[in-house]
């Protein structure tokens, strides 16, 4: 009733098989060479930036204007100075309106000088107001320790 297909296992006239199962080393060399074909035009593409240069010409950089702008904290009052000398803070917001209206090549650079003790909430609205009044050259600088800032000695007393 049974079907016989040929030999089967152990018999005596059966012979073990000898041929390599290729099947999944086609599909596994298949599969490699879609994913290389999807990604050999991706690393033949590039991306083209043009980087600013830096100028080595020093004479660019002394031809900008410099002003310091120092702020601290005097025991809850803040001190403003522009250059060393003191101002409000009214006075420095007109400055930077001022100095808004002008192109960039012509405004001058800020530094800002801020002591630790300085609320965050102060500084927070000088950048304001120059970012309002569209001042473009502002920085930040550290107290130097002769002006009494930062890692400066106590004063004598």
């Amino acid at each position: 009733m049974g079907m016989s297909a040929g030999p089967s296992g152990g018999g005596p006239g059966s012979s073990p098989m000898v041929d390599i199962n290729t099947t999944p080393l086609v599909d596994v060399m298949l599969v490699l060479l879609i994913i290389f074909m999807i990604t050999a035009p991706l690393l033949a593409h590039k991306v083209r930036i043009n980087l600013p240069q830096q100028s080595t010409d020093p004479a660019d950089k002394s031809k900008i204007e410099q002003k310091r702008l120092e702020l601290r904290d005097l025991g809850g009052a803040i001190e403003i100075r522009l250059n060393n000398d003191p101002i409000s803070q009214e006075v420095l917001f007109a400055e930077f309106r001022e100095m808004g209206r002008k192109v960039k090549d012509d405004q001058p650079e800020y530094k800002i000088e801020a002591d630790e003790t300085v609320p965050y909430s102060v500084l927070a609205n000088v950048l304001a107001a120059a970012k309002r009044s569209k001042v473009e050259r502002i920085g930040f600088d550290s107290l130097s320790t002769a002006s009494g800032g930062v890692g400066a000695p106590p004063p004598p007393g």
